[in-house]
C-alpha cells in the first residue's frame, strides 16, 4: 500500500504528509520543514495515520517485524541451550565407532545416510537391534570395509560422519544411527584404498593378523578419530571438500575437548 501523501500527525511539530518513504526511512513535511524518522518505528508512538487503512497497513508492517524479531530471539535462545547442551556432553575415551560393512551395503549407507548397528547374536537380546550405548552427539561413525578376497589388514576406511546433534546411542533402539546433517565425508575408492585402518592401531601382542569378527561396529579412542580425521583432511586437500574437513576436525574437538594444536603437532610428529 502507498501511504505517501497521507497525513499524519505529530506531539511536537504537529500535523503534516509524508512525502517520502523508503524500507527505513519516512519522510514527514509539516508546515515549513521536513522531518525525517525511521520507519516502521516512528508509527508506534511519535507519527499517527489519519486514515484508517493506512494505520492498518503500518501495523501490519510492524507485527511483521515484530514476529520476524520474537523469532530470531527464539532461535538464538535455542542455540544457546544447544550449545550448552554440547559442552555438557559426557565424555568417554573410546566413544567413537568404526563399522565393518558386514551387515550394512556401503552404497545403501551413501544413499540414506545412516547406518545400522546389527543385532546381538547371543544372550537374551539375540536377534535384536545392538544398542550404541557410548554413542553421544561427540561421537564418529567411521566406516571401513575390505573385500572377502582380501586379508584383514587391507580393511580401508571410506567415510565417516558425525551422528546427529539429538542423538543418544542409549535410546536408539531400532540400531539406526542417521549421519549429521553437516559433518560427513565420503571418500573415493582411489582416495580410501590408501588409508588402511589398522594403520591406526598398535600391533597385536603376539603378532597375528587382526581379526574384525562378526559384530557390525568397535568402540576406539576418540584420539584415534582426531588423527584419522586429520589423514581424511590431507587427502581433501586439493578437493572442494578441503573446508568442510576443516570445520569437522574444529567441531569434533571441540566437543570432545581435544587441542587442536596439539593433535596437529603429534599428527606431524607421526
Amino acid at each position: 500500500m502507498d501511504i505517501i501523501n497521507k497525513p499524519v500527525s505529530h506531539k511536537t511539530f504537529g500535523k503534516g504528509k509524508i512525502c517520502d518513504i523508503t524500507d527505513q526511512v519516512v519522510t514527514v513535511h509539516f508546515a515549513n520543514q521536513e522531518k525525517k524518522f525511521v520507519f516502521p518505528d516512528a508509527f508506534r508512538e511519535h507519527l499517527i495515520l489519519s486514515d484508517a487503512g493506512s494505520r492498518k497497513y503500518v501495523e501490519k508492517v510492524i507485527s511483521e517485524i515484530d514476529k520476524a524479531k520474537q523469532k530470531r530471539f527464539q532461535k538464538e535462545i535455542l542455540e544457546a541451550e544447544h550449545k550448552r547442551m554440547l559442552k555438557s556432553l559426557p565424555l568417554s575415551d573410546n566413544a567413537q565407532a568404526a563399522f565393518g560393512c558386514i551387515h550394512n551395503d556401503a552404497q545403501k549407507v551413501i544413499e540414506e545416510r545412516c547406518v545400522f548397528t546389527g543385532c546381538y547374536r547371543s544372550g537374551k537380546n539375540i536377534g535384536q537391534p545392538r544398542v550404541a550405548s557410548k554413542l553421544y552427539p561427540n561421537s564418529v561413525c567411521l566406516l571401513t570395509a575390505r573385500s572377502k578376497k582380501e586379508p584383514e589388514s587391507s580393511r580401508y576406511i571410506w567415510g565417516a560422519f558425525m551422528v546427529r546433534d539429538d542423538f543418544e546411542g542409549a535410546k536408539c533402539q531400532d540400531g539406526i544411527i542417521r549421519a549429521h546433517d553437516k559433518y560427513q565425508i565420503f571418500l573415493s575408492e582411489q582416495e580410501a584404498r590408501t588409508l588402511l585402518f589398522w594403520t591406526n592401531f598398535e600391533p597385536s601382542s603376539n603378532n597375528a593378523e587382526r581379526k574384525w569378527g562378526s559384530v557390525e561396529f568397535k568402540y576406539f579412542p576418540n584420539t584415534t578419530m582426531a588423527r584419522i580425521l586429520c589423514d581424511i583432511y590431507l587427502l581433501k586437500q586439493n578437493t572442494d571438500q578441503k573446508k568442510l574437513c576443516e570445520q569437522f576436525i574444529n567441531y569434533f574437538c571441540e566437543l570432545n575437548k581435544i587441542d587442536k594444536k596439539l593433535l596437529i603437532l603429534s599428527h606431524q610428529k607421526d
